[in-house]
């Protein structure tokens, strides 16, 4: 009995070595999908469908949801904040010159405009110069000794028309929104100076220049009446300084500030 239940493992290890193993050698079976059922012909006249059109069906959107997804396609774009149109527009300006050393010219000027719409206004503009004599005249004089030159410009009266394509709005101190624009401007009229011709005496002697000018600034508006200005205009005009002089084009560059009054006070939308 102790000799079989030794020899009872023994016996069961060499069952265990006698059965065969995964035989590599050989392929493995080949694997045959199943058949497809044939397609039926398609009926006479009908086009082919190629196989990238066959796509799943598209749920249709409901109302609602056709909606949203235009809503997604269409920007929205704000109210202005400031409307110009068919408003009168009555403002006072303190232009300075910028492009003269010797002789500085200090003024004053108003203008009335009418805005036909938003971005487009026609304007009568004037402007009365004082000029100073600068400290530069005197040190010119002593190193060229020579004369110099100028035209002394008394007042100019110009008929514009103010074109104003961007439109913005700011914060102030992060706490109002003030909107804004920018302006450019030309326009023709008349130029006024002390060496033009005779008779002279009085602010306006002899007869006014022809001349054109062309500008541009950017405008705030603080309150639904109220407009701050600051602007650069230009302004070409011929003139004569002194009699053995020839007549030549003078520039007459301006930097001005100043601000206008519209009538009337309040605006309304005129939705379509």
């Amino acid at each position: 009995m102790t000799l079989l239940l030794l020899l009872a493992p023994l016996a069961a290890l060499s069952q265990a070595q006698e059965q065969p193993g995964l035989d590599l050698s050989e392929p493995p079976p080949s694997q045959t999908s199943p058949e497809k059922a044939p397609q039926p012909p398609p009926p006479p006249g009908a086009k082919p469908r190629d196989a990238g059109s066959a796509r799943p069906a598209e749920a249709p959107l409901a109302p609602g949801e056709r909606d949203v997804a235009l809503g997604d396609r269409v920007k929205a774009v704000q109210l202005k904040g400031f409307l110009k149109r068919r408003r009168l527009e009555l403002g006072i300006a303190f232009p300075c010159t910028v492009n003269d050393a010797f002789y500085e010219k200090l003024g004053v000027g108003g203008k009335l405009a009418y805005n036909f719409e938003d971005s487009f206004a026609l304007a009568v503009r004037g402007s009365y110069f004082w000029q100073i004599r600068s400290a530069h005249v005197r040190e010119g004089q002593a190193a060229f000794s020579s004369q110099i030159l100028t035209s002394r410009v008394n007042g100019q009266a110009m008929l514009d028309g103010i074109w104003s394509p961007v439109y913005g709005k700011v914060a102030w101190l992060g706490s109002r929104i003030v909107h804004f624009d920018m302006y450019l401007l030309a326009g023709l009229g008349s130029v006024w100076s002390a060496t033009s011709s005779t008779p002279r005496g009085g602010p306006f002697p002899g007869g006014g220049h022809a001349a054109a000018e062309v500008g541009g600034g950017i405008r705030f508006y603080p309150s639904n009446w109220l407009a701050l200005d600051a602007g650069v205009i230009g302004t070409l005009y011929p003139d004569q300084p002194t009699a053995s002089a020839p007549s030549t084009v003078q520039k007459l560059i301006v930097a001005q500030l100043g601000f206008a009054v519209f009538f009337p006070f309040s605006f309304e939308y005129a939705r379509p």
